[in-house]
C-alpha cells in the first residue's frame, strides 16, 4: 500500500476545467498555495496524442508539488495515460471520479464511475499498476442521495494502492448546488489511513478553520473561492496559524495582480488568444469593488493589452482618490462572499 502522500494541513489549490491552467497555478502557488493539479485531462485524447490534451499536462518547476488529474472509463486507457503522464515526472498522479460534466460522465468518466465500483476498481488498480509515482483520487459522495458510497470508495480504493484521497462530499445530481455534506469526510477520515483532503464550500478562511475541526481531514482545497482571488491561500494559512485573519489585500496590489495574470496569459498565449483568455479572470479580480460595474462591459471588449493596462489603473486611481484604499474598506471586502469550491 502507498502511503507517502504526506499532505498535512496543507490549503490546496483544487482543479478547475479552463480555469485553472498553468499561469493560474504559478499564481496560487506564489500567494501561498501549498500544492496544485492540473486541468481534468482525458485518457484517451492523452494516448491518441492529442495535441491540446498533451498541452494541458504542462507545468513550471515552480508550481511543485504538482499532480496531473486524468478521467476515463477504461482501464487500460487510463493506464496507458498514467504512464505517459508520469514520464513528465510530476509529483503524483490523481484519478477524477467527481466531475459531474455531462461531457465527461456521458463517456461513463468522472463521477459516473460511482455508479460501476467494479470498473473503478479496476481503474485504480491498473493506474496503480502503471507508474511509481503516488495515485490519489478525488471524488463525490455518490451518483445521488440513494447512493453514497464515500465510505466504500474510500476503504476500496485504499485497498488498491491509493496514497490519497480528496472527497467532495456533493452528489453528482447535486451538482454545485445546495449544501456540501461535511460528515462524509469525516466519516472518511475515520474509516481509512491515507491522508484525506477535504474539498466544498470552503469560500473563507474561516469556513477552512471550520472543516479542519469538524472533519478531521489531513488538508483542504480551495476551487471557485480561489478565482480572482489567490491571496486566499496566503490568508488562510495565516489565519490557521494564528488564529488572525489578515485584511484583504490593498487595490494597488489587487489591480497589479491581475495585470502580472493577464500578461503571463499574453506572453504565453499570444496579444488575442492571451486576452480573451483572461477576460472572466480580469472580471474575477474586480469582483466586490465599487463601481466595477461601470467598466465591466468595456473591460471584456478591450482589444489590446496596453487599453486593458490604462482602463484598470486610471479605475485603481479613482477607487483610491475616493478613499477605498483604508483598512476600513479592506475589511469590508474581506468579508463579502467570493463563491463555493
Amino acid at each position: 500500500m502507498r502511503v507517502n502522500f504526506k499532505v498535512y494541513k496543507w490549503v490546496m489549490l483544487a482543479p478547475a476545467a479552463g480555469v485553472t491552467d498553468s499561469i493560474t497555478r504559478q499564481i496560487a502557488r506564489k500567494w501561498g498555495a501549498d500544492a496544485c493539479v492540473s486541468e481534468l485531462i482525458s485518457a484517451e485524447g492523452l494516448i491518441r496524442n492529442c495535441p491540446k490534451t498533451n498541452a494541458l499536462m504542462a507545468f513550471e518547476e515552480s508550481e511543485r508539488p504538482f499532480g496531473i488529474q486524468l478521467f476515463g472509463a477504461r482501464p487500460d486507457s487510463m493506464a496507458n495515460a498514467a504512464e505517459a503522464a508520469s514520464k513528465l515526472n510530476p509529483d503524483f498522479i490523481d484519478i477524477n471520479c467527481g466531475c459531474p460534466a455531462r461531457k465527461v460522465v456521458g463517456k461513463n468518466g468522472g463521477s459516473s464511475l460511482l455508479k460501476d465500483l467494479d470498473k473503478l476498481a479496476e481503474i485504480i488498480s491498473s493506474v496503480v499498476k502503471a507508474t511509481e509515482l503516488p495515485v490519489t483520487m478525488k471524488y463525490r459522495s455518490g451518483w445521488d442521495e440513494n447512493s453514497i458510497v464515500a465510505v466504500e470508495v474510500a476503504r476500496m480504493a485504499e485497498s488498491l494502492g491509493i496514497a490519497g484521497l480528496c472527497l467532495h462530499p456533493r452528489t453528482r445530481t447535486q451538482g454545485f448546488a445546495g449544501k456540501s455534506n461535511w460528515e462524509h469526510i469525516a466519516l472518511v477520515k475515520e474509516a481509512v489511513e491515507v491522508p484525506v483532503i477535504g474539498s466544498g464550500d470552503i469560500d473563507s478562511p474561516e469556513k477552512a478553520k471550520e472543516m479542519f475541526e469538524q472533519t478531521g481531514c489531513d488538508s483542504v482545497m480551495i476551487c471557485r473561492a480561489s478565482f480572482g482571488n489567490p491571496w486566499i491561500f496566503q490568508r488562510t494559512k495565516h489565519y490557521l496559524e494564528t488564529g488572525v485573519l489578515p485584511s484583504m489585500p490593498t487595490i494597488d496590489t489587487r489591480i497589479e495582480t491581475a495585470l502580472e495574470h493577464l500578461r503571463l496569459s499574453i506572453e504565453k498565449f499570444g496579444p488575442y488568444n492571451g486576452l480573451v483568455r483572461m477576460r472572466n479572470q480580469l472580471c474575477w479580480y474586480l469582483r466586490g469593488l465599487p463601481g466595477v460595474g461601470s467598466i465591466r462591459s468595456t473591460l471584456v471588449q478591450l482589444p489590446a493589452e496596453d487599453e486593458v493596462i490604462k482602463l484598470l489603473n486610471n479605475f485603481k486611481l479613482e477607487l483610491i482618490e475616493k478613499g477605498y484604499g483604508t483598512e476600513e474598506y479592506k475589511e469590508t471586502i474581506a468579508g463579502s462572499s467570493l463563491g463555493k469550491n
